[in-house]
Formats: structure tokens, C-alpha cells, sequence
């Protein structure tokens, strides 16, 4: 699930058209309906606007879709710290950034690991040309 995807959840949750919803955070008319249909990626900055408007939602749910859609925003979390992810939303994305590339990282150095060396080649070419 996509960021926009969770806002269009949040807004239904709320019960907002997206007209309405454009409006409280201050953006064109039709810009969510148009992110939603186009799967588009949503900037920082309307992030940023979402979570300032709507204290309630969180952070952490919106940009990774871990935790709860809402919180209480005078309580910390329990099961999960924010601030393990940033402490805003530009941080947030770029620790979900380093964590991806991260795994993404390990997912190929594992793989390298079945790749042959150049010596292991050499010695299988020699093996199969002597037997010929």
C-alpha cells in the first residue's frame, strides 16, 4: 500500500470528501483525488500539512503503514518509538530510505555469495578442457 493509498484510507475514516480534505491542508482542488487515481507519490511538504492539520494521524502509519492509522498525540506509542524512525516526516523518509536500501544491500551480497571467482571459473575451464 502506497502512502496516498493510506491518506485516501485516513480521509475515509474521517469521513471527508476529498474536496474537503484538499481544502484543510491547503492544497488545489482535486490534487488528492488526481495522487490517488495516478498512484502518485505525494511530496514532503503536503506530508507535512496532513500531519500539522490532523495530529491525530500518525506519522509512522502514514509514510510506513506500520503501527496505528491514529494515535493519541499527547501519548507516546508503546509498541513501536517514533522517534526509532525520525522525529519528522523528512527524517521518517529517509530513514525508510537507508532501511530499504539497506536490505536491498544484504539481499545482494547474499546473492554474491553463490557467484563463482574468477579462480573457481579458470579451474572448471581447465577441468573441462582436459577432458575433451
Amino acid at each position: 500500500m502506497k502512502i496516498i493509498d493510506r491518506i485516501v484510507k485516513f480521509i475515509k475514516h474521517k469521513n471527508l470528501s476529498m474536496r474537503a480534505f484538499d481544502n484543510s491542508i491547503g492544497v488545489g482542488n482535486g490534487y488528492t483525488s488526481k495522487q490517488a487515481k495516478t498512484k502518485a507519490s505525494v511530496g514532503s511538504d503536503v506530508l507535512e500539512r496532513i500531519i500539522e492539520k490532523y495530529p491525530e494521524l500518525s506519522p509512522l502509519w502514514l509514510v510506513t503503514g506500520r503501527g496505528k492509522m491514529i494515535i493519541d498525540p499527547k501519548q507516546p506509542t508503546t509498541d513501536e518509538s517514533p522517534l526509532e524512525y525520525g522525529k519528522n516526516i523528512d527524517e521518517i523518509i529517509e530513514n525508510k530510505i537507508k532501511r530499504i536500501v539497506k536490505e536491498q544491500f544484504r539481499e545482494f551480497s547474499d546473492q554474491l555469495e553463490n557467484v563463482p571467482t574468477l579462480e573457481q571459473i579458470s579451474i572448471e575451464i581447465q577441468k573441462n578442457l582436459k577432458g575433451q
